[in-house]
């Protein structure tokens, strides 16, 4: 039997496919430089290693809190609050399996079928499958030099439409690595909520800035409470 049709608009994630084929070489004897996926070239510190035996050597093996623990959720709102001077409830933090995780619950919350979603072109590929999966119409925004490689308001501003609900960006971006200035994320995020929809600022690559200092969007054009 068929699967669902919304998965006609999803098409394979190339870079998975890639590290198969790494991989597949690598069995083979081959030396492979990956650069495919984004992980680092070490392998996970002892600290976090001997933490993570430690922690299962206690019995802390139960499911935990649907949101995260509360401890963890706790020390992230006290780093923005270190770091950015952001005041962050540890109520409103979830800690999730990975930055994609987070990013399609933000979708499922935000958009849904019938409502248009402004990113940039070119963008993370998985962003744009999000969308296909709550079958809302994605509306991808040509960027160039000119705009610094990524979606500011003035081009979101002449591409919205009547069902815009949403837009999405990433700061630093993937691919291109360019960052958002506080006033471009301030910009947007006030031309979000003049026109009622939701701003969504991937910060994965947050902290790998060169030249430039490392900001968030929380502090750039949000209203914490």
């Amino acid at each position: 039997m068929p699967f669902a049709r919304r998965l006609e608009s999803v098409a394979a994630f190339r870079v998975m496919t890639l590290l198969e084929a790494a991989q597949a070489r690598e069995a083979c004897g081959h030396d492979v430089i990956h650069l495919e996926v984004g992980e680092p070239d070490f392998p996970t510190p002892a600290p976090v290693i001997a933490a993570g035996q430690a922690a299962l050597a206690a019995g802390h093996t139960r499911y935990t809190p649907a949101c995260g623990l509360p401890a963890l959720r706790e020390a992230i709102a006290a780093d923005y609050a270190r770091r950015h001077g952001v005041m962050v409830s540890p109520s409103r933090i979830i800690v999730t399996p990975g930055a994609s995780g987070a990013l399609l619950l933000a979708t499922l919350l935000c958009a849904e079928r019938g409502d248009s979603v402004l990113m940039a072109d070119p963008t993370y590929p998985c962003n744009r499958h999000f969308m296909g999966l709550v079958e809302a119409e994605l509306h991808t925004v040509p960027v160039d030099a000119e705009s610094g490689w990524q979606l500011t308001a003035e081009l979101a501003e002449a591409h919205w439409r009547k069902n815009t609900r949403a837009v999405m960006v990433a700061s630093p971006s993937n691919p291109t690595g360019h960052v958002l200035s506080p006033t471009q994320l301030g910009e947007l995020g006030e031309l979000c909520r003049t026109r009622g929809a939701y701003l969504l600022v991937d910060e994965i690559y947050q902290g790998l800035t060169y030249g430039v200092a490392s900001h968030t969007a929380l502090a750039d054009c949000l209203r914490p409470s």
